[in-house]
């Protein structure tokens, strides 16, 4: 490896020999000797040993509600198979992910014991609505308005209901009671609305659509 220089020599022959040995030196050198001397210093080790990362938390182990949201509900019903409250919340349940046919067999279970059950009833004709099934539930809210005429929300899905048969005069009256029951029910008021368009009463229905935001804060 080529030495460094010295700043002083003694005499010029001196001077003269390290300057040939310096020239043999290099002429010897290979292409990998002349790149590692543009390498950068070696790091310094760092003292002790690395930082080591934190640990991952433990799995939080998942409780039986969370793995099935009904496991809890089926067995309670399991236990009293015909209590209505646990029928009517499972049903609820069921509806809300889609599974209209297990929730239908619960509602009509209820019904099958009590069937003057107005909540069963009007839940059973909302989950027919729902899946189109319009006739068989304008029987079931029909049920439910004579049995508790202040019933605004069975009202509103009657109208809704009717409105999908193209029964406008039907739908109209049952709009129209919902808000006389509920008079701050800005869905039956949008749904009059649309029936009072369908109806060509226009002015009729942008009034109605006016008081449906207003009630409904928007």
């Amino acid at each position: 490896m080529i030495r460094k220089r010295e700043p002083n020599w003694q005499s010029a022959e001196e001077r003269a020999r390290v300057s040939a040995e310096l020239i043999e030196e290099a002429e010897t050198l290979t292409p990998a000797d002349l790149r590692r001397v543009d390498l950068p210093p070696p790091l310094t080790p760092l003292p002790g040993p690395l930082p080591q990362p934190p640990a991952a938390p433990a799995p939080i182990e998942a409780t039986v509600e969370e793995v099935d949201p009904l496991a809890a509900l089926n067995e309670a019903i399991a236990r009293a198979p015909d209590d209505p409250a646990l029928l009517r919340e499972r049903a609820a349940r069921l509806a809300e992910q889609g599974r209209y046919a297990p929730a239908r067999r619960d509602l009509e279970r209820i019904l099958k014991h009590n069937p003057d059950d107005t909540d069963a009833v009007t839940s059973l004709g909302i989950l027919l609505s729902r899946k189109g099934l319009w006739a068989e539930a304008v029987r079931y809210l029909s049920r439910a308005v004579e049995r508790e005429p202040a019933r605004g929300e069975a009202w509103y899905q009657l109208g809704e209901t009717l409105n999908r048969l193209n029964d406008l005069s039907g739908s109209r009256a049952a709009y129209e009671h919902a808000i006389e029951v509920d008079p701050a029910h800005h869905r039956a008021m949008y749904g009059l609305g649309i029936v009072l368009d369908r109806l060509m009463r226009p002015d009729e229905a942008t009034q109605m659509y006016r008081r449906s935001r207003e009630a409904a804060g928007r």
